[in-house]
């Protein structure tokens, strides 16, 4: 099974802009989440601390005071057995249990314990003051559990505290490290970009600034070697056409005739066998103007030249004003010229032309010749006779795809045709399709 071709897409230079500032844009936003994110993350710890860490610490200290009012009070009862000394414990009781819950939202494993003591503790008490027989050994024995697992909460508080606020710096500490990695990132890949794009186009204008001296001088076969796919490589694909347009307009400068300035022989061959390479439909025109010979003969070189200069004008802008694209004029030399149109536009560029013709023709002659509307002169057999007025004859021929072989092939068929043009008096054409004649 034959593999498909690997095809290597360029970017453009608008794409690759686009590309590196989604890169930078990207890089910064993901920064800024980041450090968002971060933010959140440490705002969150320090909203837990002081809604659960700081209580609780507030809270072991006022444990921590309570149990010791609690005590006195249970020693006061001893010695006095005053009521208002139970009612002082009770109180005291009150806020040891709400400090304790207050406690127990941080999860300590310590709470249990401590819960379970002081509740040991709170039964003791009681008997004291119902009456009963206690020792101040068990009593303070009961005192000294509770008291010391008040220390090991608190403790155990402090490294829960501890270990939040280090959790926060690494956190702090880490966002700020990579969201500055990530925003240096992004202007690192900015700084590149932008050096890339200096270096690509300042060495690309290099290279077409030195084909531009090199095209100038006349070396119309030099390349820049600019690779494409973006705008630069586009522009020099169009620079490299230009140089060979502008190789094609040398050689029909050369080849063009001194006195219409029109395209020669050569253009016109290589126009004609353009076409039939590319198999495009055209027209090939072959234009004669009628009695030009007798017209030189009668008033000199000099106004015939004039003549043909000013027909040649006539020709290019009757052709032009059509406004179709890709038409040609040449001027295969003397009274002959050559035009070439799109298939469709024939019929309206031998009419357009014909009346271009007649109306310039009258001016060249003098009053008298018009009023008559001939001149008397010899023919190419050396016979005296009378010559109409200039005129053109145009023979069209339709040329499409596998119709003809070469320029040389439709020369000599459009040449025939012609012939049978100029039996008719008068300006004429005939336009040929699939060996098909007819006038118009």
């Amino acid at each position: 099974m034959p593999q498909m071709p690997i095809i290597y897409i360029k970017p453009t230079l608008v794409q690759k802009l686009i590309i590196s500032y989604v890169i930078i844009v990207f890089c910064l936003l993901t920064a800024l989440l980041y450090s968002i994110t971060g933010l959140n993350s440490i705002s969150k710890t320090a909203n837990d601390i002081g809604s659960i860490d700081l209580p609780a610490a507030e809270a072991v200290d006022s444990m921590r005071n309570a149990l010791k009012a609690q005590q006195r009070a249970v020693g006061r009862f001893t010695i006095i057995s005053g009521q208002e000394y139970r009612e002082l414990f009770s109180a005291q009781e009150v806020v040891f249990r709400k400090s304790l819950s207050i406690l127990q939202k941080t999860g300590l494993g310590a709470l249990h314990a401590l819960q379970h003591d002081y509740d040991s503790y709170d039964r003791v008490a009681q008997k004291v003051f119902d009456g009963a027989a206690v020792s101040e050994k068990t009593m303070r024995s009961a005192f000294n559990l509770v008291e010391k697992g008040i220390e090991t909460a608190q403790e155990q508080q402090n490294n829960q505290l501890d270990l939040k606020l280090a959790a926060a710096r690494e956190k702090e500490s880490k966002t700020v490290f990579r969201a500055m990695m990530m925003a240096v990132s992004g202007v690192v890949i900015a700084i590149s970009v932008a050096a890339f794009l200096v270096y690509s186009l300042s060495t690309s204008i290099t290279k077409l600034k030195r084909a531009t001296h090199r095209i100038a001088a006349g070396d119309f076969d030099h390349d820049p070697k600019i690779a494409q796919g973006d705008e630069i490589g586009d522009l020099a694909k169009d620079f490299l056409v230009m140089a060979v347009r502008l190789k094609e307009l040398e050689q029909m400068s050369l080849d063009a005739s001194p006195l219409t300035r029109l395209p020669g022989n050569i253009a016109i061959e290589r126009y004609i066998n353009r076409h039939l390479k590319e198999q495009r439909p055209f027209a090939m025109c072959y234009l004669d103007l009628d009695n030009f010979k007798s017209y030189n003969d009668h008033y000199g070189y000099i106004k015939a030249s004039e003549l043909l200069k000013e027909a040649g004008q006539v020709i290019h802008e009757a052709v032009t004003g059509i406004g179709k694209p890709d038409t040609f004029v040449g001027h295969i030399g003397g009274d002959d010229f050559v035009v070439i149109v799109d298939e469709a536009a024939a019929d309206a560029a031998c009419q357009t032309i014909i009346k271009g013709i007649d109306a310039m023709i009258p001016k060249y002659y003098s009053e008298e010749d018009r009023k008559i509307g001939y001149i008397d002169g010899v023919d190419r057999y050396g016979v005296e006779r009378r010559f109409p007025l200039i005129s053109i004859s145009i023979a069209a021929l339709i040329c499409r795809p596998g119709d003809y072989e070469s320029a040389a092939v439709i020369a000599s068929a459009a040449a025939k045709v012609k012939d049978q043009v100029k039996s008719s008096s008068g300006s004429n054409y005939i336009i040929v399709e699939k060996g098909i004649a007819g006038e118009a």
